[in-house]
């Protein structure tokens, strides 16, 4: 079942609170950087379990999230690169993280989503708001964290098989170990997808070939019940089959080490990440593009007994980029920051979080200061619950919106601009969660203030398009969710979302939010006898028909208007646990077989009903 709870992940969120009995207790890390009980956190936040992970039948992040939550879509931007869109929020302004860090690497502003497996995965953290007092730049629309699972006392091995439609091919080893203060876990991941053809016309006729490799690391050696050190190392890689003559390949390496004493938290974290041209004919590959990233953190928090917890911290960044989109090859920046928050019991059942950020950057001189203030009030017998949340934003221009100057096919250039402002946004949350029993139902509204958009348009007197400061954007919604278990194993819940956003008049809508949007998720889970367990999911989605702008790649100063039409998904996943570790899955998607009659950029990349099935084997 998919949680959904103030869990101190975000500033603020426009997503509801699910909770049951069970899972009160639970402890969340995301937003506050420290540990807190799900049911006293006032910022609103979702998780989703390894169990949920398990029975949604989707392997990787981007289809999780798209399945989960009605607010989230994914469509394609150029070259076919998958781009977000998190209730009106880019991938500028959604921060995805790994265990509490930052990845590097981007395209179009979104990061390399192939590389965020679930393969090892306890849960996934999720806030939707601005979240830049506690993360700073591009948490201006929210947080996705994602945590990876811890290893259990002993020796344990996991073996898993994915094959299914569109010559689909997925192989995992998770490798555990803890004896005693010492444990680790290693954990490789193959994944294949033979090329697409699509049935009908379309702005693309086919989606590219893909395959990648995954290898991740974690040691931890617990010192004393007061200290521990953790060190992590992955290797990530990956080929894209873009033409006959080229492929592109994309590579990762990162590390690093982290040491907690008491109430301190050090951290340090490597990352460098990769594009290659890869020349079939005469097997040479070019790298032509690296985004190498040095990080250090540090972090203080004390509890006060029986008043609150007061967390302070700072980090600092190098950030260089080396890429083919610009003239002088390289470019590199520092960025330094410092925070403080404040988590409050003021009172029985009243907590308050207020907190402040500052952000310095030396490539564009940006520098920012980031407020927040949550607060949860749980009346009478805590069947109930309020919360009130305002946040403040923001997303500093990076290396690339800064020098690009990068010639498209001579058909025009993209420049870049040293004079752009830092990205802002504010955000206003109120929900009200009512909780008996089994039955849960929350309703929450919205509304948010983005002030100078970064993003491109035709500049006549450079004859091509450069990056400037759009006008003021409003998002406004209304969320809607509803849960209700029943003794014989059966979860049901659903959610639907509307969101409404007013552009400024001129700019460009050009990847724009589907105004309603209606997610519905049935879980059956029935034991036969020990050890053979039989589980059974369905989910099923609803996207209304939405206007937006299409820019021509020939005509890039002149602009399109667009309806992409309303379409539904329903997908049902099956499986059995069998003794002695074995588990067979199946999952089929599209079962109602909708088929696009034209292929645009963000129309679902589906063919009709597709599928998969799955065998696992642990001890």
């Amino acid at each position: 079942m998919t949680l959904m709870a103030g869990s101190g992940v975000s500033d603020s969120a426009s997503d509801l609170v699910i909770s049951t009995p069970d899972t009160l207790e639970a402890v969340v890390v995301t937003a506050t950087r420290t540990p807190k009980l799900l049911k006293d956190t006032p910022v609103v936040t979702r998780i989703m379990t390894a169990a949920d992970i398990t029975r949604s039948g989707k392997p990787d992040i981007a289809g999780l999230l798209e399945q989960q939550m009605p607010g989230v879509e994914f469509s394609l931007g150029m070259a076919q690169n998958p781009q977000i869109n998190m209730s009106g929020f880019g991938g500028g302004g959604i921060l995805f993280l790994l265990d509490g860090e930052r990845m590097a690497g981007e395209t179009l502003d979104n990061p390399d989503y192939s590389r965020l497996n679930l393969q090892n995965v306890e849960r996934v953290e999720i806030v939707k708001g601005a979240a830049s007092s506690l993360y700073g730049s591009n948490a201006t629309g929210g947080v996705v964290n994602i945590i990876s699972g811890k290893a259990k006392e002993g020796s344990h091995i996991k073996l898993n098989a994915r094959y299914g439609s569109h010559s689909l091919q997925s192989y995992g080893a998770l490798a555990t170990y803890r004896k005693g203060r010492v444990a680790n876990s290693l954990d490789a991941r193959f994944d294949s997808q033979g090329e697409i053809r699509f049935p009908n016309r379309g702005d693309f006729s086919r989606a590219y070939a893909t395959h990648s490799w995954n290898i991740r690391d974690r040691a931890v050696i617990t010192l004393s019940d007061e200290a521990s050190v953790t060190a992590r190392a992955g290797y990530y890689w990956r080929q894209r089959n873009s033409t006959n003559a080229t492929h592109e390949r994309y590579s990762d390496i990162s590390a690093g080490i982290s040491a907690r004493w008491k109430e301190f938290i050090a951290k340090y974290s490597f990352d460098t990440y990769d594009k290659y041209d890869y020349e079939i004919a005469t097997g040479e590959q070019t790298r032509d593009y690296r985004n190498r990233q040095n990080s250090l953190h540090f972090q203080y928090s004390h509890e006060f007994e029986g008043t609150g917890t007061l967390t302070a911290g700072g980090d600092w960044l190098d950030d260089y980029l080396m890429s083919y989109e610009f003239d002088t090859g390289s470019h590199s920046q520092t960025n330094l920051d410092a925070y403080l928050q404040w988590d409050w019991n003021a009172a029985k059942n009243v907590w308050i979080v207020p907190g402040l950020r500052y952000d310095w950057f030396s490539a564009s001189r940006a520098n920012r200061v980031s407020p927040k203030l949550s607060m949860l009030w749980r009346p009478g017998t805590g069947k109930c619950a309020l919360r009130l949340n305002y946040a403040a934003g923001f997303r500093a221009p990076n290396l690339k919106e800064l020098y690009m100057d990068f010639d498209m096919a001579g058909i025009f250039h993209i420049h870049g601009n040293p004079d752009l402002k830092s990205e802002t946004s504010q955000n206003l949350s109120v929900s009200a969660e009512y909780m008996k029993g089994s039955r849960n139902i929350t309703v929450m509204a919205f509304h948010n203030i983005v002030d100078n958009r970064i993003s491109y348009l035709w500049n006549e007197s450079m004859a091509g398009l450069q990056y400037i400061n759009l006008k003021r954007l409003y998002i406004t919604g209304l969320d809607i969710s509803a849960m209700k278990s029943f003794p014989f194993g059966l979860t049901i819940n659903g959610e639907y979302l509307f969101t409404h956003e007013v552009y400024g008049k001129g700019d460009i809508h050009a990847n724009p939010t589907r105004p309603h949007a209606l997610t519905l998720k049935a879980d059956y889970v029935h034991d036969w006898k020990p050890d053979w367990r039989f589980t059974a999911t369905a989910n099923f989605k609803w996207l209304s028909a939405v206007t937006g702008d299409v820019m021509s790649l020939f005509s890039p100063d002149v602009a399109r208007t667009q309806r992409y039409p309303a379409y539904s998904m329903l997908g049902i996943t099956l499986s059995q646990t069998f003794p002695k570790g074995f588990t067979l899955g199946a999952s089929v998607d599209n079962v109602l077989n909708y088929i696009p009659k034209y292929y645009y950029y963000n129309s679902p990349l589906t063919t009709g009903i597709g599928g998969s099935v799955s065998i696992m084997w642990q001890m």
